[in-house]
């Protein structure tokens, strides 16, 4: 059903209502529907501005709460009521005394308005309050009811209600729907909708015959009555219903049409809803000039969410051109008026901004977003962050805390690791270890944070101040094992593209996805190294390209796998453009790469001195110790630690407290500057090391060996690592270390790390050695090779054939070597297949030859180059299969395309041939 009406026509029905006279169903169907389809368009009129504009909420509190009570302001008496009933609606206990206090005094500035006729107020703001007792005892209900069928349409429904409800003491329901009945007939929209509900329910009423649909179309008639001031809020409830969907069917497209007949007649919270309905509804037609005028409109009214929402369209930049000036102005204006969510929006617009002003400014916005009730949690971090960045991680400690515990209070996860942080900083002092320690499980229950389980393992590694808790450690370790990156190197990943592990594959495809930069980077050189498709490299490219961290550590790898200058030079290219959009790490880097690969041009040696310059005074050591080597005698280590000793008291990082303690005359100052580090430092291997290396250098031995026990925790499947720490003990002076160092290298050696197998053959074969103990050398060749792979049982035998060949002939002698190929065939490794193929061959006889023809076959098959080149040999020369030249040649042209130097001389000497 569709009504199209004039105010002239709605009127004249209202006046057959009144008359009591009986209406025909337009449809005796009418009753059976849920929900009615009605199309009720607002009229035409001149747009105007007309309403008077709601205020918003702060406002009306703000101006209630301080009100003296005594008189009314001088306002129209209908827009004081529409305050009064906002805050009852907003808190009715809260502002219970304010309320009834205006409802007693309206009277005085309005005659039109009497006691009686406020009752139904009073008695709404007692229910809305929850204070029935008090009601009762007030005899308003009982005042409403006795006038009875006197009472005004709206009092007659609210009468109908009450007993209906079974607030009123009369519970007769006859009576309350003759009530509904009268008040509807009188033209009350609220009536005329309950009724019309009560019919599509399926309820018949004596002394109601209208039809719901044009009881509906009456009761919005009745909202929409006179062209006055507050017509914008009678036409608000027209759009509610079909917003809402209850009685009539819902219908945006109507919805909006009300919205926007509001806010032509300058109603500014309608045009923000206009605004809301092109921004975000997919049920209309969206239109960009609506959006912009509506919610121009909206902003120029003071609707502080309109102006908001502006501002973001001017920041963004989508649907109109970016104006950065004009988005700081609606935000300011916005967040003036104590719009939440304006200061947040202002506080992300300021943040990332480098220049002074700005960073005022963002304080500010900072400060005022703490000073709200119910502030967020990451407000009082970034507060605690700018306090360490102003005065640097020492000086400014004490000024951050207290943001980071008002932070940790509102269970803010950023506030809580970084206080953590500063408690596992003074781990020694009662209680700050396990206060940290408890801050960081709150989080992990709180949120499962990866980085706060690391932070756990680190600080048991790290923190602790009796030394490192290994149990504790390793599980968290564990926790965390598939969570995070395990380092990727240019040629890690040539090699899983040449020889793709789906496992290995699948990890770094999941970590390059995560956002892991150092992975994104990877993921970037394996599609290029496997030559994937155009569209999926150029995807990833963008991704490296927007950001930063991620452009640094490709340009990295770039670095490290280029082999000549060339390369070299784009690689530093875009290293710099990471530096220069202020990645610290790509500075540091840069410069690194300048001094040992491009020292002969002065002006990259320049900007590598500019980048180190800036890098030491925000008290990076890495910067002073580069510096401190590659500036050719212009200043000294020492005149570098004069120039930035106070940098590093205020905020110098690990690596700058060692190099300050170098410098530094007294040991006790001198431990305070190492114990400092050892709390601040990244905890890796490489920083612990770093650490007992410096601890030894000052003959602090028990302290070194600490830092190397957390190292060797990092070293668990690096075996290179352990040969580091191993050739480390060597190197300390005090002697006595030989057995750890011992230990490390035959764990290094056990793991694979072939410069640790040479270490211990020197060390057990030499007759000079103290260590001299040829057996032993043998005994431990042969317990490598039982625990190695089939590619290093390969390569360590060759080793040793050509080194130490009576050591070879004793480890065959005492390993089975059919024995461990086989059981690492079975596992599905293409060496052991091919290594047990080979030693099948060399066996002789048809049976050996098939089985040896399969190994290779399976071998080849899994990407063995060497085994496609075997393959193809017993093709060629039907060696356990039947010859067949065509299958040589295909597994010689697949070995050559994994750039075996065998096959392609092969092919080569095939092509003279002419075959």
């Amino acid at each position: 059903m569709s009504r199209h009406l004039s105010f002239n026509k709605l009127r004249c029905l209202g006046v057959i209502v009144a008359a009591g006279l009986a209406l025909s169903p337009a449809s005796s169907a009418a009753a059976d529907i849920e929900q009615l389809v009605i199309e009720f368009l607002p009229p035409a009129v001149d747009s105007k501005p007309v309403c008077v504009q709601r205020a918003a909420d702060a406002d009306v509190v703000e101006t209630w709460t301080a009100w003296n009570g005594k008189a009314l302001p001088k306002q129209d008496s209908w827009i004081i009521m529409r305050e009064a009933q906002r805050l009852r609606d907003i808190d009715a206990a809260q502002y219970f005394p304010i309320v009834r206090r205006i409802l007693d005094l309206l009277p005085t500035i309005d005659k039109k308005l009497t006691p009686q006729s406020l009752e139904a107020e009073r008695i709404t703001l007692y229910l809305r309050a929850g204070k029935a007792i008090e009601l009762q005892a007030s005899g308003l209900i009982e005042k409403l009811l006795a006038r009875g069928e006197t009472n005004a349409p709206k009092d007659l429904f609210l009468a109908a209600q009450l007993m209906l409800n079974g607030v009123a003491a009369e519970r007769d329901k006859a009576k309350a729907l003759s009530y509904l009945v009268l008040a509807a007939y009188g033209g009350n929209p609220d009536a005329l909708l309950e009724l019309a509900k009560r019919n599509l329910e399926g309820e018949r009423i004596d002394g109601w015959q209208v039809d719901p649909s044009l009881a509906v179309t009456m009761a919005f008639g009745s909202m929409v009555g006179k062209l006055d001031p507050g017509i914008c809020d009678r036409v608000a409830r027209i759009a509610r219903e079909y917003e809402k969907g209850e009685i009539v069917k819902g219908n945006a497209r109507i919805a909006e049409r009300w919205r926007r007949f509001a806010a032509d007649l300058g109603d500014g919270n309608a045009a923000w809803r206009v605004a809301r309905y092109h921004l975000e509804s997919a049920d209309i037609v969206k239109d960009n000039a609506l959006l912009l005028h509506y919610l121009q409109f909206a902003a120029d009214q003071g609707v502080a969410v309109a102006q908001s929402e502006l501002a973001h369209v001017y920041e963004v930049g989508a649907i109109v051109g970016k104006d950065l000036a004009k988005s700081e102005f609606y935000y300011q204006k916005a967040a003036a008026t104590g719009h939440r969510n304006s200061l947040i929006r202002l506080v992300n617009f300021y943040e990332d901004k480098s220049d002074a002003v700005a960073q005022a400014k963002y304080l500010d916005s900072l400060n005022a977003l703490a000073a709200m009730p119910d502030p967020p949690g990451w407000v009082f971090s970034k507060l605690g962050d700018l306090a360490l960045d102003e005065k640097g991680i020492w000086s400014g400690e004490a000024d951050a805390m207290p943001y980071y515990e008002k932070g940790a209070k509102l269970r803010d996860m950023s506030a809580m690791r970084k206080l953590a942080e500063m408690r596992l900083r003074h781990g020694s002092q009662d209680g700050q270890f396990d206060d940290g320690i408890n801050l960081l499980l709150a989080v992990v229950d709180s949120f499962g944070q990866t980085e706060a389980m690391l932070d756990l393992r680190d600080a048991y590694l790290c923190r602790a101040p009796d030394g490192p808790q290994l149990d504790k450690a390793a599980y968290w370790t564990n926790a965390t094992k598939d969570l995070v990156s395990s380092g990727w190197s240019a040629q890690s990943v040539e090699d899983l593209a040449r020889d793709p592990d789906p496992t290995t594959l699948a990890a770094l495809q999941s970590e390059a996805l995560y956002g892991q930069p150092n992975s994104v980077a990877a993921y970037l050189w394996y599609l290029k190294a496997s030559r994937a498709k155009s569209d999926v490299i150029a995807e990833w490219q963008s991704r490296v390209a927007q950001r930063p961290e991620a452009q640094a550590a490709f340009a990295n790898l770039w670095l490290k796998a280029a082999t000549d200058d060339e390369g070299r030079r784009q690689a530093l290219a875009l290293l710099l453009d990471a530096a220069e959009k202020g990645v610290s790490s790509a500075r540091l880097d840069a410069a690194e790469a300048v001094f040992s690969s491009f020292a002969h041009d002065p002006v990259l040696v320049q900007k590598a001195k500019t980048y180190l310059l800036a890098e030491a005074q925000a008290g990076s050591g890495r910067a002073m110790d580069l510096l401190s080597t590659n500036t050719k005698g212009a200043m000294s280590a020492a005149d570098i630690h004069a120039k930035y000793a106070a940098t590093i008291a205020a905020r110098g990082d690990a690596e700058a407290l060692i190099f300050a303690a170098r410098y530094t005359g007294g040991a006790d100052d001198r431990n305070s500057l190492l114990k400092r580090a050892g709390l601040t430092m990244n905890c890796s291997f490489e920083a612990a090391l770093n650490l007992a290396n410096a601890y030894a250098s000052f003959g602090e031995f028990e302290d070194a060996k600490n830092w190397m026990t957390t190292a060797e925790a990092f070293a668990t499947g690096k075996p290179w690592r352990f040969r580091m720490l191993a050739e480390a003990y060597n190197g300390y002076a005090n002697g006595g270390q030989q057995a750890q160092a011992t230990r490390l290298f035959e764990l290094a050696a056990m793991n694979g790390d072939a410069k640790a197998e040479q270490y211990l053959l020197k060390l057990y074969t030499d007759p000079k050695s103290p260590s001299y103990a040829p057996q032993k050398a043998t005994d431990t060749m042969v317990s490598v090779i039982k625990g190695a792979s089939p590619e290093h049982i390969v390569a360590t035998l060759a080793r040793l054939e050509r080194t130490h060949k009576a050591i070879h002939d004793q480890v065959l002698g005492r390993v089975d070597l059919a024995l461990l190929y086989a059981n690492a065939a079975k596992a599905g490794d293409p060496v052991g297949m091919r290594e047990l193929g080979k030693l099948k061959l060399s066996l002789g006889g048809s049976a050996e030859a098939r089985l040896a023809q399969n190994m290779f076959q399976e071998a080849a098959e899994a990407g063995d180059a060497e085994a496609m080149v075997l393959l193809a040999k017993n093709y060629a020369f039907g060696i356990g299969t039947e010859p067949s030249f065509a299958s040589a040649k295909t597994w010689l042209e697949r070995a050559a395309e994994r750039d075996n130097r065998e096959a392609k001389e092969m092919l080569a000497v095939m092509a003279l041939k002419g075959g």
